[in-house]
């Protein structure tokens, strides 16, 4: 399937343009997950609509650089479940895994209580949703050696569940390399089987399919992934102060404010949209100035540029490995441990940094957290948000030569004048 998807996406790609998931297509099957996971936990002793949960969403690693598009996918799903699934009182944690699990940073970092304000949750919880590969990855994934060590990991919380996002729930070994696989059959693996439950669905291992579309300007491509759900034998946790489905309502109400057709609350809503214009205003006027010069200065890397001097819709600064020398007079913003070849120019129109990539070693994996659809992403110049940060990956020759993965950050940060 992964190979067939990823030939179709090649050809659509040179002869109809850039292939963009559609993220619509992933809604049913993110609910069919959502009722899998509620009916697995109560033939497990528990009650979701009653009880919080601590949902662990690990996503397999080894084909993000094969399957972009895959690997976008899964962090959809992902982020789709945190927000139409879990209430205040709830915990969210991320995992990547390959031959077996790996921390893309300090684990304690990688979990999240979910509050009341869900938006804020939903962009937190996406926050920790892995983007690149494992560091010297050789591709694969073991899903019962993974299911183990994450079994091992939360095995003082019998309110978990593990949900393993992945291409295919077979496990699959890494090109090259000599690691064997677990198996369903060894001793370890058998063993967590006792304390946990592997939610049966598909014939090959899987709990479920997740089907999603691919569009490309002639028509459409079908693709999947799948999710493998594990549960604690006796699902135990605390319980909600309300039904999962009445906080749900509420949450998601909260942020919406009461309409009326009365010509009082009508004013307010005139009075608050003129608010809104004039901040707009000011904005701009801070950034343009009194005289329509841009105040202000935007911080690339180390090297800091007043807004008033960059070029019009042209390339102001290009970001590349270090030693790289541009055949113009167009600032370098180097990147340390990148072969000396650009990456990425970026040109300010109007109150936006446009960042194209023009590099073919290291992609551009996420701007702000966000994974760009196109070779050319957009950064809005904020002052409630300054900083963005944008993250690179590639491969280098590691000792003897042998080619390992490595990732590189970079942030951008508006500084506004006075």
């Amino acid at each position: 399937m992964l190979l067939l998807l990823s030939m179709g996406l090649a050809s659509a790609q040179s002869t109809q343009g850039k292939p963009e998931l559609d993220r619509a297509s992933l809604q049913a099957g993110t609910a069919q997950l959502v009722q899998t996971i509620e009916r697995a936990v109560a033939e497990n002793g528990g009650d979701l609509n009653r009880q919080n949960v601590h949902l662990v969403i690990a996503f397999s690693t080894g084909h993000y650089k094969t399957d972009p598009l895959g690997a976008q996918a899964a962090r959809e799903v992902a982020t789709r479940l945190v927000s139409s699934f879990t209430v205040p009182g709830d915990r969210v944690s991320s995992r990547a895994w390959e031959l077996d699990t790996w921390s893309t940073r300090d684990p304690a970092s990688l979990s999240i209580p979910i509050t009341q304000d869900r938006a804020a949750d939903q962009a937190r919880a996406a926050s920790l949703w892995p983007t690149t590969l494992a560091v010297g990855s050789l591709g694969g994934h073991d899903t019962e050696r993974a299911a183990t060590s994450l079994a091992k990991e939360f095995a003082n919380d019998a309110g978990t569940v593990l949900v393993l996002l992945t291409n295919t729930a077979a496990s699959v070994g890494a090109s090259g390399a000599n690691a064997k696989l677990m198996g369903a059959n060894a001793p370890e693996y058998l063993d967590m089987l006792k304390h946990w439950t592997r939610v049966q669905g598909t014939q090959d291992g899987a709990t479920m399919n997740l089907p999603y579309l691919v569009h490309v300007p002639a028509r459409d491509i079908q693709g999947q992934m799948q999710a493998v759900v594990f549960v604690p034998k006796t699902f135990t946790s605390a319980s909600l102060t309300s039904p999962r489905p009445d906080l749900l309502k509420s949450v998601s109400a909260a942020p919406a404010k009461p309409s009326s057709s009365s010509s009082g609350k009508g004013a307010v809503g005139v009075v608050l949209g003129l608010i809104v214009l004039a901040g707009a205003g000011f904005a701009a006027y801070r950034m343009l100035g009194s005289g329509g010069k841009r105040r202000g200065s935007v911080r690339v890397g180390d090297q800091e540029f007043a807004l008033q001097d960059l070029p019009k819709n042209r390339p102001f600064c290009v970001l590349a490995g270090a030693g790289y020398s541009a055949d113009t007079d167009i600032a370098v913003v180097p990147l340390q441990g990148v072969p000396p070849e650009p990456l990425a120019e970026l040109t300010l129109v109007g109150q936006e940094l446009k960042i194209r990539t023009t590099g073919e070693v290291f992609t551009l994996d996420t701007v702000g957290g966000q994974v760009p659809t196109s070779s050319t992403s957009t950064l809005r110049l904020r002052p409630e948000a300054p900083d963005t940060q944008l993250e690179f990956s590639g491969e280098v020759k590691g000792p003897g030569g042998v080619p390992r993965t490595v990732q590189r950050n970079l942030t951008i940060s508006y500084l506004q004048g006075v």
